[in-house]
């Protein structure tokens, strides 16, 4: 065989296998974009729709921030894409944000990705309104403060030169959640049964942004298999529930109210329901407030003079005091503490803890010069508008600062939204609030510490977190600011 028709063959060999994937990928993008509505004259928004089938999941799920970083840069605040099995329009920007949380009903509605639905069940997200939580916030307080303190109290007594936040974050706010959301006794489960149930949840959380192939050893399955073993437990919890006539610890947890308000509707309690609505709660409740309390301990270890104005607000209040000494927590005095809460508000400007929310269109809608045809997933950005929001100015910058003067309300409740917005924005937001809030007061008032590796690397996977588990130095506060 010549030189000629061996090119030739080799041309063959790579060539058409080549012709063909471009072939499909093309014929893919154009399957994807027939549902456009011919009766809308607005063009799609401009991006690309990936590999066949799988769009460009992969690249979501394994370059995160980087990959929406060149879409935001290549395509700028509304781009088309095609995530999680469904073609999407990702939104950004504190007027575009508006305009679809503003919608909710009426143009758009909350719909999760199909492997979300399957692992936390198709009725999330919760039915527990949030304001049940703002009225029983006085009864979180002492029970937060105690899990807080005794967490910080083994973290000073630790042996070795550093300690791993994130996971040891992770487990304290996955008790305090258990505690106050689920109404579990910290006896009920054991060291080895909390354990469990910590390392079945982060499997699930691992899992539950996957690709919708339910197959053995595919994410979707594995997150399954974590998902039934905390099904498991919560339903011998349910049922103790049910067999008692007055909850524990003297006030009501967020399932129990929700077991009431169902049988109130006159509805009867279906256990995979409430099943689905519990493990939602944990979700809610420990996963995101772990990662905006880690990310609080990086800040304010990265800028000792705003731990520093911490420490003199609570100096002024009378809550600087010796460990013995220390004053209990309530409502009241938290309520007081005004450049705290801006510190956790300027923490999740930065680093909210969740990256964005999903919504389906219910009709086919017009935005900033585009159509989003109806039935397409829409995502909308936290992080991004954050990023991009011109209410802010030196935007990279730590400054808690910038909350102390209240902006008008009107330019900055699209530009800050670190638990979403509209009608189904967080609804544990409430309890994350104290929760942090609480978790901050008492990590100034009991220690100082270092950071190892200096500013973390943070990842998305789906929740915000540092790459090296942040190991840091805790030593106890001397008491002097």
């Amino acid at each position: 065989m010549g030189f000629s028709a061996l090119l030739a063959s080799a041309l063959c060999t790579f060539l058409l296998p080549l012709l063909l994937f471009l072939a499909a990928v093309k014929l893919w993008d154009l399957y994807c974009v027939s549902s456009r509505d011919p009766s809308c004259p607005l063009p799609l928004p401009p991006g690309t729709m990936g590999l066949p089938f799988f769009g460009e999941t992969l690249q979501m799920v394994l370059q995160r921030r980087k990959f929406l970083q060149m879409k935001r840069r290549k395509y700028g605040f509304i781009y088309k894409t095609h995530l999680f099995g469904r073609p999407t329009v990702r939104v950004m920007g504190a007027e575009n944000v508006r305009h679809i949380l503003l919608g909710e009903h009426r143009l758009v509605s909350v719909q999760w990705p199909a492997s979300v639905r399957t692992i936390l069940g198709s009725g999330c997200l919760s039915n527990l309104h949030n304001g049940q939580h703002k009225h029983r916030k006085k009864h979180y307080v002492p029970v937060i403060q105690e899990e807080v303190s005794a967490c910080l109290a083994r973290w000073l007594g630790a042996a070795g030169p550093c300690l791993l936040v994130y996971p040891e974050v992770k487990r304290l706010m996955f008790r305090i959640a258990m505690r106050i959301l689920l109404g579990f006794q910290p006896r009920q489960a054991g060291p080895d049964g909390e354990q469990q149930l910590v390392e079945a949840f982060e499997e699930m959380i691992r899992n539950l942004f996957s690709l919708p192939i339910d197959v053995p050893f595919s994410g979707l399955y594995r997150g399954l298999r974590a998902r039934n073993i905390i099904h498991a437990k919560i339903e011998e919890n349910i049922r103790a529930k049910m067999a008692r006539k007055e909850p524990e610890g003297g006030y009501k947890d967020a399932l129990q109210l929700l077991m009431e308000h169902t049988q109130g509707n006159g509805e009867q309690l279906n256990m995979q329901e409430l099943k689905e609505s519990a493990t939602e709660l944990l979700f809610g409740g420990h996963e995101t407030t772990a990662s905006a309390a880690t990310s609080l301990i990086a800040f304010l270890g990265l800028h000792h003079d705003v731990l520093q104005k911490v420490r003199k607000e609570l100096q002024v209040k009378g809550l600087l005091c010796s460990p013995n000494q220390e004053k209990q927590l309530d409502m009241e005095v938290l309520e007081q503490l005004k450049y705290t809460g801006c510190v956790i508000k300027e923490t999740l400007r930065l680093s909210p803890p969740v990256p964005g929310g999903f919504r389906i269109a219910l009709k086919t809608l017009e935005l900033n010069g585009y159509q989003i045809p109806k039935g397409w997933n829409v995502i909308y950005s936290i992080c991004d508008t954050h990023d991009v929001a011109d209410l802010f100015t030196n935007k990279d910058e730590f400054n808690p600062d910038r909350f102390m003067s209240p902006s008008p309300e009107d330019s900055s409740r699209f530009s800050f939204i670190p638990f979403g917005g509209g009608l189904r924005s967080c609804v544990g937001k409430e309890f994350a609030k104290v929760l942090l809030k609480i978790f901050t007061v008492e990590l100034a008032r009991s220690c100082d510490w270092q950071l190892l590796n200096g500013p973390p690397t943070m990842k998305t996977g789906p929740i915000v977190y540092p790459v090296d588990n942040l190991p840091t130095k805790f030593i106890g506060f001397s008491g002097q600011i």
